[in-house]
């Protein structure tokens, strides 16, 4: 059995001692886990004011199909969370049905932007990816790449069982890049950490799902956009 710790935030912030004995089982636990979400780097173009926007394509996110509840999960966080913050623009994902495989074509997309420090545009609209979104007739991309994953057990306090309980927790570090289809800029770039956990009850070890983590992630992301 298994509940996100997300739900019993509001109680966990009373109780912050390194180290604690729990009587019942005598068990030792010094490792305190609880989801937190942040932004840890923010880069805007200084041209960015020149750029007009009005449709956005969203790349699906690496590593995105993870859930036991369907794919692109995250993605569609992403895109749900963006059309009702920003009604003036225009957001779609471009279909992926025939682009191959999705994960490694985007994290090559993303490497070749750090390396190059912009967007090669003819070398991405000869993808099956970016052909379909020079279809979607959008004005810039969002493309997000996961930059590391780890997971970790301890223990968290439950207001619910009224006790400390067993915890798993993802953590995600990923990075999404806004990026002019019009001339390949980087006009945005924004790094952040996504966390999720799960109060483990019984039976073996069940770590959130990295989609979770990353959504977490996104709502961060969200805030701090420049449109």
């Amino acid at each position: 059995m298994r509940i996100k710790l997300n739900m019993m935030k509001k109680n966990f912030y009373l109780l912050i001692p390194l180290l604690v004995i729990l009587p019942a089982c005598s068990t030792i636990i010094s490792n305190f886990l609880y989801p937190r979400s942040s932004i840890t780097y923010i880069y805007q173009s200084p041209k960015y004011s020149q750029y007009n926007l009005s449709k956005i394509a969203i790349a699906p996110m690496m590593n995105d199909d993870t859930t036991e509840v369907g794919t692109l999960y995250s993605t569609n966080h992403f895109i749900n969370a963006l059309e009702k913050k920003y009604k003036k623009l225009k957001f779609f994902i471009p279909d992926t049905k025939n682009t191959g495989d999705p994960d490694s074509l985007v994290f090559w997309i993303a490497q070749s932007i750090e390396e190059k420090k912009h967007l090669d545009l003819n070398d991405f609209y000869a993808t099956d990816l970016g052909d379909a979104i020079r279809k979607g007739n959008a004005d810039a991309v969002f493309i997000g790449v996961v930059d590391l994953v780890d997971y970790k057990n301890g223990a968290a306090y439950n207001s619910r069982a009224r006790e400390f309980s067993k915890t798993t927790l993802t953590s995600c570090y990923f990075t999404y890049y806004l990026i002019s289809l019009k001339d390949g800029r980087v006009l945005f770039k924004i790094s952040a950490l996504g966390e999720e956990g799960f109060y483990v009850y019984s039976g073996d070890d069940v770590y959130p799902e990295l989609d979770y983590a990353i959504s977490n992630g996104m709502d961060q992301i969200i805030e701090k956009l420049p449109f």
